[in-house]
């Protein structure tokens, strides 16, 4: 899956078979497709000198990460490498017109990879909602007026004919995060989206935490101020783009200007905005110490438009680690306006593996 191209003497050291054996599977996966033959790598003519290579696009996976604004979505191969990806605008009309979208972008995916389509096996759909673990259904949606209460999975299903995932957008996030070079063992983990909203993904034992509903990790709703109203997202209120402006207008500010203005007009010695800025940061310091008292992660990663922003984690990693125990891991999301995209085809080729060679067994 990852290393070079072996001839059948080294397959059979590796895998600790003997060379009849390997050289029965090997047939059967070149016969399926899944294996390729490279050449001679010198010596005397026969099938014996012959180096076989996995066949990386015989089955291919299909990754979305829907957004409120817009939708990417990407092809990867067995050893998961990007083949083509695409990015549109979400339609605002419905469920019924966002997997039509679904369906075009896929068509459209395998033709700029020039694929065949019917080498889609697997797909994972990252939606900014709550899904339900078992039913699949989503809440929380508030950003994707719709989806909730339609059965999106068996839609999707039905439009595109592979194997369909649905999960969080900020799980998903997550998932890519930690399978990167730079974090490969973190096992509890935890991923804060600070943007229009607030999202927010937890990894407990090296397992995603989902909850009874879908919902755990949505820290927008995290009341640490006071008890409201059923729905209403208390954290969110303060620290999303919208919550920010309100207070920076409060306090004297100027009411036209954007969260990105606010990071500027902090930057030229602007009180007003250093002063909501810390705010903020202080809020968002607090909800990270309830997850590390709760679940105890060693990394936090921080994503969007304004929890990406170094100074804002800085003001946040402060805070934190004049109050906490012990040191945490605080950090931005190397993926970016990616990690989502990267979640969802790392997802569907995890799927994709344990359904063609079977599950790999737990350490």
């Amino acid at each position: 899956m990852t290393g070079e191209p072996l001839q059948r003497p080294a397959l059979s050291q590796r895998v600790g078979l003997s060379k009849l054996a390997v050289s029965e599977l090997l047939a059967s996966l070149e016969k399926l497709g899944m294996v390729k033959v490279e050449g001679q790598l010198g010596g005397a003519p026969g099938r014996s000198q012959l180096s076989y290579a996995l066949q990386a696009d015989a089955a291919l996976v299909l990754g979305f990460d829907i957004g409120g604004t817009k939708v990417a979505g990407a092809i990867a191969d067995l050893r998961g490498e990007v083949l083509a990806e695409l990015t549109e605008p979400t339609a605002q009309t419905g469920a019924t017109d966002l997997i039509a979208q679904l369906a075009r972008m896929a068509d459209a995916l395998c033709r700029t990879a020039s694929i065949p389509r019917f080498r889609l096996r697997t797909a994972a759909v990252g939606v900014p909602a709550a899904v339900h673990p078992l039913t699949a259904d989503l809440s929380l949606a508030g950003n994707l007026p719709g989806l909730e209460g339609g059965n999106l999975l068996a839609g999707l299903q039905d439009a595109l004919r592979v194997d369909i995932l649905i999960d969080n957008d900020v799980n998903l996030a997550l998932l890519a995060e930690v399978g990167q070079d730079g974090a490969p063992d973190r096992q509890n983990a935890a991923f804060i989206a600070l943007g229009t909203g607030i999202g927010g993904a937890l990894m407990i034992n090296g397992q995603l935490l989902r909850g009874a509903h879908g919902g755990a990790g949505e820290v927008g709703y995290m009341p640490l101020w006071r008890i409201d109203a059923p729905g209403i997202p208390s954290l969110e209120e303060q620290v999303g783009e919208t919550g920010i402006r309100h207070a920076y207008v409060a306090a004297g500010g100027d009411p036209t200007h954007t969260v990105r203005d606010i990071f500027t007009a902090a930057e030229a010695g602007s009180a007003s905005a250093l002063w909501v800025l810390d705010q903020a940061a202080e809020h968002v310091a607090r909800a990270v110490l309830a997850l590390l008292a709760l679940l105890d992660p060693d990394l936090v990663v921080f994503g969007g438009s304004i929890g990406a922003r170094p100074e804002f984690i800085q003001r946040v990693s402060s805070l934190v680690a004049s109050t906490w125990l012990r040191p945490v891991s605080i950090v931005r999301s190397r993926s970016g306006s990616r990690a989502g995209l990267l979640g969802a085809l790392k997802l569907a080729r995890g799927q994709l593996l344990d359904d063609l060679f079977g599950a790999l067994p737990s350490r």
